[in-house]
């Protein structure tokens, strides 16, 4: 069966699997930190790093992929262009990224929990049932973010965790966000 090219809510579904594929990874990521968190702090940035830049490569190959019939697409760009960024920022900069990594990864946490609201609240218009999880994923990156902005002293000594369960998050959300533009699709 040949994959429709449906637009809902800015997104289409014939690259669904690119945000699949992100998610995949960010839940990867999220449990190989928990499964070693005696692990350097400098590893963790390492990763962090490369975790974000291999995301915002899948999230801009999608934006422009998709460029001609995507609504908003700019939004799923500079959000790609975001992880890119921050990620090629961290693994040039190793020390200082340590030095900074609960800043950064609070700020990213609050952009991309925000973009998980407005996707949920989107998809809520078109008449998906299960719109709720996407908020509740969302507001809960939001919770942790906003966590880890107030209390950064804190966060540089629970990163690990902290770490572990925004990647698990954002994977679980972009995961569920690629099974509902499928379903859509299939429509």
């Amino acid at each position: 069966m040949k994959t429709q090219n449906v637009n809902y809510i800015g997104y289409t579904s014939q690259y669904w699997w690119l945000m699949c594929s992100a998610g995949i990874l960010f839940i990867g990521l999220g449990v190989w930190i928990l499964a070693s968190p005696v692990s350097s702090y400098l590893s963790l940035s390492l990763f962090f790093a490369c975790g974000m830049l291999f995301a915002g490569v899948f999230e801009v190959v999608f934006a422009i992929g998709n460029h001609t019939n995507l609504k908003g697409w700019g939004w799923t760009l500079a959000g790609g262009m975001i992880d890119l960024l921050l990620g090629a920022y961290l693994l040039y900069y190793p020390l200082l990224s340590m030095i900074v990594l609960p800043m950064i990864m609070g700020l990213w946490m609050l952009f991309r929990g925000c973009m998980a609201i407005g996707s949920s609240l989107e998809l809520r218009a078109y008449g998906v049932l299960d719109w709720i999880w996407l908020l509740v994923t969302g507001v809960l990156i939001v919770l942790l973010s906003l966590l880890i902005i107030a209390h950064p002293l804190l966060a540089a000594f629970t990163v690990v965790i902290w770490t572990a369960f925004a990647f698990i998050l954002s994977g679980i959300f972009r995961i569920f966000l690629s099974i509902q533009l499928r379903k859509l699709a299939a429509k």
